[in-house]
């Protein structure tokens, strides 16, 4: 055996033993596509058959043409005794030339040629066939390509030639294609290969990605070519979940440490009350130990009860509560409700609102939204004395702002104020759970729409955008 061949066949066995076996993926695959190659490849060479076949039958007919037309001019030329007399002389010539010829009559009996009778079920007239026919003399049938004529006199005529070396053809063309069929099988099986084995590399590059991840290192990432194939696709695509994946990480880092900031400081002092009540006695007064404790409590119970919140609303959960709303109404009602509290902080407040502004959505949600927003404004606002509710609808979109006119948030440090227990204050000395614009944020993709932060030249402006058409899908069962 050739080297180089020995070689192609180590390198197919060493790719076969790679598959792990025909139940695998890759296994499969090979199996599938190497089915698909020979059923293309069968039509073909029966195709490249039947073609050769066809020329080949045209071969023989070309010379047989010209003796037909031969024919025709003595019965054109001599009439039927003419014809006879020329069909005559060619059955003389017969076994030199490999012709096949008889005439007969209206009631089938010969006239002339060189076969005893008619063969049975070789109609007239009918164009060049393959046909059996045994000649007078010859000791077997043999195969002839043959046409017949029918006369106006009803007389009817066959014409022809010796498929001599046809079988021939047909043996050494099938072996051909024979051969060619079993050539498939290996350069199909190496075709395979090679499409499985540039898979299995892709699938690689994703998978020591994944791996990487899996082992805690966050900021891997696929490498895409730009082609925007499949699997460049694919790649964008794990990209984007491992931004998702790293950024609610990241989020979940930050808001553990901020809970574990917030709730300490709460539950230090409860302990504290709860230590200086068992240090006091029996004849101590609990009462002002348990109010500040009840206080306490509070905070953290409304802590936790906004971050549940928030988790439910980025979960899509509440959408089946939706109803058809005002949203010009609560903001009205909102600046009633605020309009005392605003008065004694020295703020006035301005609401400005159609007459009517309706959507689909949570009320209680959506105001607890609002309440935040407004909330935010005479906290951090007041200095300003000036804060605005605005509803207006642009673009088959509710717009709804609240704005100050105090110092606002940089635009550096919105994003920060965004997250969940994003506090501006690095000490935390203000009060609050830094989950107010949070939750906004949340309630606002809840409703199909989008919370962002706007400089008022002065101020802050909260503009919260409300799709009017928004259809909520089924939301997740609470």
């Amino acid at each position: 055996m050739r080297p180089g061949r020995s070689r192609r066949i180590d390198l197919m066995r060493r790719a076969l033993a790679r598959l792990q076996g025909w139940r695998s993926t890759s296994g499969r695959f090979v199996l599938l596509h190497l089915a698909l190659s020979l059923a293309c490849t069968l039509p073909i060479l029966l195709f490249v058959y039947l073609q050769i076949d066809r020329v080949l039958i045209d071969d023989f007919a070309r010379p047989l043409e010209f003796r037909q037309s031969n024919l025709e001019k003595h019965l054109a030329e001599g009439g039927l005794r003419g014809l006879k007399i020329a069909v005559d002389s060619r059955a003389a010539r017969a076994h030199r030339d490999q012709t096949a010829i008889l005439l007969v009559d209206p009631q089938g009996r010969k006239v002339a040629g060189n076969l005893r009778v008619w063969p049975q079920g070789l109609k007239a007239p009918q164009d060049w066939t393959p046909a059996s026919l045994h000649r007078e003399g010859e000791p077997a049938p043999e195969e002839f390509l043959v046409r017949t004529t029918r006369l106006s006199s009803g007389h009817r005529l066959l014409l022809g030639g010796l498929l001599d070396n046809r079988a021939d053809v047909h043996r050494a063309l099938l072996l051909a294609l024979a051969a060619a069929f079993a050539l498939a099988v290996p350069v199909g099986l190496l075709g395979s290969l090679a499409i499985v084995r540039e898979m299995n590399r892709m699938v690689a590059a994703i998978t020591r990605v994944a791996a990487d991840v899996g082992a805690g290192d966050l900021r891997r990432r696929a490498e895409t070519d730009g082609s925007s194939d499949p699997v460049d696709r694919l790649k964008i695509s794990l990209n984007a979940m491992l931004d998702r994946i790293e950024a609610l990480v990241g989020e979940h880092r930050v808001l553990t440490d901020a809970l574990a900031h917030d709730l300490r400081s709460p539950l230090t002092r409860i302990h504290i009350q709860v230590a200086r009540g068992q240090e006091a006695g029996a004849g101590a007064d609990p009462t002002p130990r348990f109010q500040a404790i009840g206080q306490e409590v509070e905070y953290v119970l409304h802590i936790l009860e906004g971050a549940l919140e928030i988790s439910r609303a980025e979960a899509g959960i509440g959408r089946g509560s939706f109803e058809r709303l005002d949203l010009a109404t609560m903001l009205r009602d909102l600046g009633e409700i605020y309009e005392p509290v605003a008065r004694s902080a020295g703020v006035t407040i301005a609401v400005e609102a159609p007459a009517r502004l309706e959507l689909s959505g949570d009320r209680a949600l959506l105001a607890r939204a609002l309440a935040n927003l407004l909330d935010n404004a005479l906290k951090y606002g007041a200095s300003g004395g000036h804060v605005s509710l605005q509803a207006l609808s642009a673009e088959n979109e509710a717009h709804l702002c609240v704005a100050d006119r105090a110092a606002g948030i940089p635009v550096d440090r919105r994003a920060e104020a965004l997250r969940k227990f994003g506090r501006l204050d690095s000490a935390r000395s203000t009060p609050g759970s830094g989950l107010g614009l949070t939750l906004v944020k949340a309630v606002a993709s809840l409703h199909g729409g989008r919370l962002e932060l706007e400089d008022n030249h002065p101020g802050l402006r909260a503009r919260l955008t409300l799709p009017l058409g928004f259809q909520p899908s089924p939301s997740p069962s609470s």
